[in-house]
């Protein structure tokens, strides 16, 4: 376990007295591309331990990409987190397919793992999960799970009105597919009206401030588009511009190994050695690289879902849009915008030390899952 400033112990614990008050946990719906990224693996961790604390409800963990190991990755966290049970889904029939956003084919999980850099893109981290826990899944490959919009609009449908937050970090095809979904025999209600009804909020990790293509809302830009015009209910951003410089993961990279955990796996076989980030700084930094580790966008998208966008940030109105057909958006503020983006109020160090904290905590459950040592 990594050790926390006083400061920062402080903050956590004045914030969980008063999250203590709260009536009911926050229900959550959490949507992943799980695809070469690892902070995926590291916001899934942070809302199981902000769940273990009572803070937070998970209703689902959904995949936004098609033809891969995504599905089977997340429910090896899931189960890691004595949480088995939680659905899962995956796009059917458009959306990024494969190893890597532009691939053009998918990848078969199951084959033989090969070169650590190869054909899968950056994929590898998460193939090797499957490969290294066996039996801890259901889904080797994505495309075998359940719908993503059936995933959706059960656990929406299930809920008391304006009561769940659904967090996204990645690609916006789940978002726009469900949105397009029409009354069936889960709700009499069509994509956009059961959104409108059963949705507080919607907390993405999308989009680069003030112009760019950010990664997770170009690679299916017309899924951004149809997502970001017609979504009904407010949208929070943590975009890429505020999450790049708050580095996370490497204390839990370097903690003891002794018993399994695949959330560390991820993370201490893909974070650079600080003798590495020591002789080039600078080259680090550029692939989004510290001395904390990896940049943190889609763990700080977990923090503003589950503990809201005013706890530790400070926030600016206005709109992200997509711009022309290259995947390009940007951010037009205004009072009244249907759109917020966070920004710096807590120190990014202290919010970087915070995630650290989350991440660290071993499962509440301490039974886990059969089959947890094998």
């Amino acid at each position: 376990m990594n050790k926390l400033t006083s400061r920062t112990g402080t903050i956590v614990s004045a914030f969980a007295m008063m999250l203590a008050l709260r009536a009911e946990p926050v229900k959550v719906i959490f949507d992943t591309d799980m695809l070469t990224d690892f902070d995926d693996v590291g916001a899934l961790a942070c809302l199981h331990a902000l769940a273990d604390a009572g803070e937070c409800e998970i209703l689902a963990t959904v995949s936004c990409t098609r033809g891969n190991a995504s599905v089977g990755a997340v429910e090896i966290i899931n189960r890691y987190y004595g949480r088995p049970d939680i659905p899962v889904g995956a796009p059917k029939g458009i959306g990024v397919l494969g190893a890597f956003a532009g691939a053009e084919a998918k990848v078969d999980p199951t084959s033989p793992l090969g070169e650590r850099v190869g054909h899968d893109g950056g994929h590898y981290k998460y193939r090797k999960l499957l490969a290294d826990y066996p039996g801890w899944y259901r889904y080797a490959d994505s495309d075998d799970a359940p719908d993503a919009n059936e995933v959706y609009r059960k656990a929406l449908a299930a809920q008391p009105d304006g009561s769940v937050v659904i967090c996204s970090v990645g690609f916006l095809t789940n978002i726009r597919r469900l949105l397009e979904t029409q009354p069936d025999s889960i709700s009499p209600l069509d994509g956009m009206s059961l959104v409108a009804k059963k949705v507080k909020r919607w907390v993405a990790m999308a989009c680069r401030y003030p112009k760019g293509k950010e990664y997770n809302s170009r690679w299916d830009a017309e899924s951004s588009r149809i997502a970001l015009e017609r979504w009904p209910t407010p949208v929070v951003f943590s975009d890429w511009s505020y999450g790049f410089d708050i580095f996370a993961g490497r204390a839990l990279a370097e903690s003891d190994c002794s018993v399994r955990n695949p959330v560390r796996d991820v993370f201490s076989g893909n974070i650079p050695s600080r003798d590495e980030v020591r002789r080039d700084p600078a080259k680090w930094l550029l692939s989004c690289y510290g001395m904390g580790g990896r940049s943190s966008w889609d763990e700080t998208a977990v923090l503003a879902a589950v503990r809201g966008e005013t706890s530790y940030f400070n926030i600016a109105h206005g709109t992200y849009r997509m711009v022309g057909n290259d995947g390009t958006n940007e951010w037009a503020p205004s009072e009244g915008g249907p759109h917020i983006r966070i920004t710096e109020k807590l120190a990014k160090a202290e919010v970087g030390r915070m995630i650290d904290e989350l991440i660290c905590r071993p499962p509440a459950k301490s039974g886990k899952a059969k089959g947890m040592t094998e």
